[in-house]
């Protein structure tokens, strides 16, 4: 499994992503599954230095001071902070990106270090995709967008993330889920202009399963807004969409200013903390855990719980006697199947196959652990089994 971050606006940190990542980590390890191969991208050093629009805007401030000595160039230009801060460096990524060369060199970047990313895990499957802020619009702009030409970085982003077969695809890994924080899409979109025609004609290029797709709404994040009923996505459609809200308050300044009636104060104190909150709020890792951990096979879950069965030893022959079986079922996600099997010595092997009958994990436990094994066996059939048929 692969976890590709694209961050947003104002990024000139490559470490942006390593809180989530450590929330992520906590929450796999909780549920006992194999953890994921992380790549946080990067592309931030493209962008322009607004410290020079910034010493422009101050030349002019101090000029205003000297031609009238009595004007307080602060009270001419107010919320300096405000100006400086998100807005200015989200108006001004944004317009940058939207510059043709610097754009595609944006594209450029994303699309070799997903490639380098893919190439050193070929044997990985599954592709989840974790975008912030203006990387959302970014990620929006390569999966579904027709304005590209055929050399550009989209088009090579687009064949590393597909179902089918490309030369230029270092592995197995297609497109499984998307995760958009703090995004601006419903707006920059009536520039786009992608509807949801486009949205299902390429998702089903992207894999032949059904894509879940987070969006993320921190409720004082004045960039960030719910993209569900604008997508427009039919009961059958392969992309499960869901908005989530997280209603708190970004600092204590806002919570302050909010008891006392202070809308604007509230606002002012709390935008840039609001819309940078999704890197570390523990509520979002679940989330996107959740939504990753929903979509892993239920024959790779059942391989790491008879694992941890004490006593577990894999053995190096395998049984196929029918008559021997006591427990057999399918998955209910289709992805293969368990059979319980007692021996001549009345020593219990369990083994995992997949769809084609392929065995993917055998073990068995001596006769001190036979309780144990036979235990999870019944919690694997409750939790994962469906036409479970028992021998006795």
């Amino acid at each position: 499994m692969l976890v590709f971050f694209i961050h947003g606006v104002a990024t000139r940190d490559v470490k942006y992503s390593n809180s989530l990542i450590d929330g992520i980590k906590k929450e796999f390890s909780q549920a006992e599954q194999t953890l994921p191969y992380f790549y946080t991208s990067f592309w931030g050093h493209v962008l322009n230095d607004f410290n020079k629009i910034w010493n422009s805007i101050d030349i002019d401030l101090n000029s205003l001071e000297k031609r009238a000595p009595g004007v307080n160039a602060k009270n001419s230009f107010r919320y300096r902070q405000f100006r400086e801060g998100l807005i200015s460096e989200f108006a001004g990524d944004m317009f940058t990106y939207m510059n043709e060369n610097q754009g595609r060199e944006v594209r450029r970047l994303i699309a070799d270090q997903l490639h380098k990313f893919m190439e050193k895990h070929p044997e990985e499957e599954e592709l989840h995709i974790i975008a912030h802020s203006l990387g959302t619009v970014i990620l929006w702009d390569i999966l579904f967008s027709e304005k590209f030409e055929e050399d550009d970085p989209a088009r090579l982003i687009r064949s590393l993330i597909s179902k089918g077969e490309n030369k230029s695809k270092p592995g197995k890994a297609s497109l499984s889920s998307i995760t958009t924080m703090g995004s601006p899409i419903l707006f920059f979109n009536t520039m786009l202009g992608i509807n949801a025609q486009d949205i299902e004609r390429k998702i089903q290029a992207y894999t032949p399963r059904k894509i879940n797709w987070l969006n993320v709404v921190h409720a004082s994040d004045i960039i960030a807004y719910p993209l569900g009923a604008s997508l427009n996505l039919g009961d059958d459609s392969q992309l499960v969409f869901r908005d989530q809200f997280i209603d708190k308050d970004a600092n204590l300044l806002e919570t302050a200013a909010r008891k006392i009636g202070q809308q604007e104060v509230a606002l002012i104190t709390s935008t840039v903390d609001a819309h940078s909150s999704y890197w570390k709020l523990p509520e979002v890792a679940q989330s996107i855990s959740n939504q990753v951990i929903s979509i892993i096979k239920f024959s790779d879950r059942v391989i790491t719980l008879l694992k941890k069965v004490p006593g577990m030893a894999r053995p190096g022959v395998k049984l196929h006697s029918k008559e021997d079986v006591i427990e057999s079922f399918d998955f209910r996600d289709g992805s293969g199947r368990l059979r319980l099997i007692k021996n001549f010595a009345n020593v219990h092997h369990v083994y995992v196959y997949s769809p084609q009958f392929r065995c993917i994990f055998s073990g068995f436990v001596t006769w001190v652990h036979t309780e144990a094994l036979l235990e999870e066996v019944e919690y694997i059939k409750w939790e994962f089994g469906q036409n479970s048929t028992r021998k006795t």
